[in-house]
């Protein structure tokens, strides 16, 4: 269909002028995203020798890293938090660096988070089984590991401090006095346990009556409070980012109402390789819908985890995991089963530089139920578990990778043709570039 001229220029001016003011509106973080694979880290474990060189020029490598921190850190340490960060920053400007932080739990057992219990117990903070007082109920951990970790009351409902604060917003700001300012080159805070409903059964609203943890009116209270510390966050760390620990939020019951938009990212925990994964227990389908929702539900630069927990020479459900990852757009986390969440493995595959997707997401299947996605300098393969050994067939040549963690996949040989085995996935690379689809440049108008 053919337009006047006079139209269509009219038109374009409209175009562009919309296009532009929207640019200048928006934040910096959404401006430029990272190529493919996108890579995250997973890192508050123990020991903890982020004053390491070594260990930072390996976060260094990572798009974003979790770093644990707490009053004291640094008297046994030779250099301070900001100096770390400095450092990862100076390998790579573009690496962003989050640091731990948890407000739903404390223990009493450990000296460092004295200053937080001891407020809470001041406070009578705590989740009560009925009431504001008597014996604080263990948190969900506490009671799984037979650890002193009491669960703390985070809504709405807790008595104010002389200051007028509720347990919510005088821990958000005793976080951001504590270690954002001594800090201010991090990225802003992890914050575990993001759960869209409590794991325990308490009197929530402290009106004598116990509270069914799966009760839709106690997940609505718990999602309400970290909705308004969240926002008293990002307006006491301006341009910094909040992410968290997302685990459950792709339960297909989930009620992400009052969370929706109001994280930049987060890591889900255990999405593949461990006992509680949909994958597991599910299927890969039951994980791709866990990884969408959760993804749609993260305002951007949408900093999600795909997080896999596996063992460091399992190359091939590495493929799968990571080649899943890719169908979308979240940055891949992998824990070493049995070292906690530390350290930092490097694969063959890391290295692909598949650079932009040529694609948007993939959500059905390509050839004999294997899943495919295109990027500039290659390709990425999934053969979902349940789906059996498959080969399929290429329009052209493409070049396996070049590795020696397996040698016999990635060999970097040309090929039209590839087996995959069930729960498999792999990386190709092209033998011709093409360049990915990109929007027209905005020139801003002065």
């Amino acid at each position: 269909m053919r337009y006047q001229d006079g139209f269509m220029r009219q038109t374009t001016q409209l175009l562009v002028a919309a296009a532009t003011t929207l640019l200048l509106c928006l934040p910096a973080f959404a401006a430029e995203k990272p190529p493919f694979p996108r890579l995250a880290g997973v890192n508050n474990g123990s020991p903890h020798n982020y004053d390491d060189a070594a260990y930072q020029a390996k976060l260094a490598k990572l798009h974003f890293s979790v770093l644990n921190i707490w009053t004291g850190w640094e008297d046994s340490r030779d250099m301070t938090m900001e100096q770390v960060v400095r450092n990862i920053k100076a390998i790579n400007p573009d690496s962003k660096v989050f640091l731990y932080e948890n407000s739903m739990e404390v223990a009493d057992d450990n000296p460092a988070a004295a200053l937080v219990f001891n407020k809470v117990e001041q406070m009578k903070w705590w989740a009560f089984p009925k009431g504001g007082t008597g014996s604080p109920l263990l948190s969900e951990f506490g009671q799984q590991e037979s650890k002193p970790n009491y669960q703390i009351n985070t809504t709405l409902f807790t008595p104010k401090d002389s200051s007028g604060y509720q347990q919510w917003e005088w821990h958000a700001r005793w976080v951001v006095q504590q270690f954002y300012k001594p800090n201010p080159s991090i990225d802003g805070f992890f914050e575990d346990n993001v759960f869209w409903r409590p794991r325990v059964d308490a009197d929530w609203n402290r009106d004598g009556v116990t509270d069914a943890k799966d009760s839709p009116q106690a997940g609505k209270w718990l999602r309400e409070s970290y909705r308004k510390r969240f926002e008293l966050l990002h307006n006491l760390m301006p341009g910094k980012l909040m992410i968290g620990n997302v685990a459950d939020w792709g339960r297909s019951n989930a009620v992400l109402t009052e969370l929706d938009q109001t994280l930049n990212g987060g890591v889900i925990e255990g999405l593949l390789g461990a006992s509680y994964s949909p994958e597991t227990w599910g299927s890969w389908t039951e994980m791709m819908r866990w990884y969408r929702k959760t993804m749609a539900a993260i305002a951007e630069p949408k900093l999600v985890g795909f997080h896999y927990v596996g063992s460091a020479t399992d190359y091939k459900t590495l493929r799968y995991g990571l080649a899943s990852c890719l169908l979308d757009n979240g940055y891949f986390a992998f824990s070493e089963r049995g070292k906690g969440y530390s350290g930092v493995v490097w694969f063959d595959e890391y290295d692909a530089k598949l650079g932009r997707e040529v694609m948007p997401p993939v959500t059905t299947a390509w050839q004999k139920g294997v899943y495919r996605r295109d990027f500039e300098n290659g390709i990425v393969l999934v053969n979902p578990k349940g789906n059996g050994p498959v080969e399929v067939t290429l329009e052209e040549d493409f070049r396996r990778l070049s590795g020696k963690q397996d040698p016999v996949v990635n060999n970097g040989t040309v090929t039209r043709k590839i087996l995959l085995q069930d729960r498999d996935g792999i990386i190709l690379k092209r033998t011709k570039p093409v360049a990915a689809p990109t929007a027209p440049k905005l020139v801003a108008v002065h």
